[in-house]
C-alpha cells in the first residue's frame, strides 16, 4: 500500500482525469465523497481468488475524513450533499 500526502493526492488523480483513466476517476470520486462522509468507500475485490476488503480499510487505514473533503475540495469533486 502506498501512502500519499494531500498534495500527491491531487497531483496523482489531476494527472489521470488530464490523461484519461475516466473510469477509474469515476470510481475514486465516488469512493472519496463517501469516505469524505465518514464512510467506507465500498467493497474492493483483490486478486484472483476474489477476496473481498474495505476500501478505506486496505488503501486508507489512517487517514480521516478530512483527508477526502480536502482532496475533493482541492480537486473540485462534490462530496457534500446539495443543500435543500
Amino acid at each position: 500500500m502506498i501512502q500519499f500526502n494531500i498534495p500527491e493526492t491531487v497531483i496523482r488523480y489531476r494527472t489521470m482525469e488530464m490523461y484519461g483513466g475516466e473510469n477509474m476517476i469515476r470510481e475514486v470520486r465516488m469512493q472519496y465523497a463517501d469516505m469524505a462522509n465518514g464512510g467506507d468507500g465500498g467493497m474492493l475485490w483483490l486478486g484472483d481468488d476474489e477476496s473481498e476488503v474495505v476500501c478505506r480499510q486496505h488503501n486508507y487505514p489512517d487517514k480521516s475524513d478530512s483527508f477526502f473533503q480536502e482532496v475533493c475540495d482541492l480537486l473540485g469533486w462534490q462530496w457534500q450533499a446539495p443543500q435543500q
